[in-house]
């Protein structure tokens, strides 16, 4: 299990940020680790469990508000060609504080271990089924289940199950998705070639670390 000391200073970074652009009311929660809900019931229960917030103040420079449709966003094919989707961005819309990305991965499909150096993650099961790494722990993870991933841990997901698992992932702060940009091919293009070199400057630029790198 991650050392509790982890938990409290990812959990106080994030608590900064939504004081900083959310306006909460107090903050931190009364519970100190981070929470996986499962299944709708469990999702509500997650965020219940926060502080209340108080919209007064807008998350991002863009302060009208933006509604992105089902098959809008930026279709991306990774290097390993999975399918990416990515609906709100700091480049594209001007949203500082978070992004927000969908991932469809088919059966039998594994995420690389890796972490992130600037970013904290948001991880929804929309669908499906599979297997979490986080640090040095593996989760069985369902339809429902909500992950919080702080920057600097490691972290992977792997389909397990007979059908595609639907992902949903936001980063706080935003910016990171301009690495899937970066190094993918929209999809309907020609595939980019890179050297590997192209790709570890990418890396470094956005502070993606790999596992199996190191």
């Amino acid at each position: 299990m991650l050392p509790l000391i982890k938990y409290r200073n990812s959990i106080n970074k994030l608590g900064n940020f939504l004081i900083q652009n959310l306006n909460y009311e107090s903050y931190p929660p009364t519970s100190s680790k981070i929470s996986s809900a499962r299944n709708f019931g469990g999702f509500s229960g997650f965020f219940s469990s926060l502080p209340k917030i108080s919209f007064s103040q807008s998350a991002s420079d863009n302060n009208k508000g933006i509604v992105v449709r089902e098959d809008e966003g930026i279709h991306i094919l990774t290097r390993r060609k999975v399918p990416i989707t990515i609906k709100i961005s700091k480049t594209n819309h001007g949203v500082d504080g978070i992004s927000f990305c969908t991932e469809d991965m088919s059966a039998g499909r594994k995420m690389r271990i890796h972490k992130h150096l600037n970013n904290d993650e948001l991880i929804f099961i929309h669908k499906g089924e599979g297997t979490l790494t986080l640090d040095d722990t593996s989760i069985k993870v369902k339809t429902g289940d909500v992950v919080f991933v702080p920057r600097g841990i490691w972290h992977g997901l792997d389909n397990t199950g007979a059908e595609n698992l639907l992902m949903v992932f936001q980063y706080s702060p935003a910016g990171f998705e301009e690495y899937f940009i970066e190094n993918g091919t929209p999809a309907g293009m020609q595939a980019k070639e890179r050297s590997e070199e192209e790709y570890a400057l990418a890396e470094k630029k956005y502070g993606m670390v790999y596992k199996d790198k190191q």
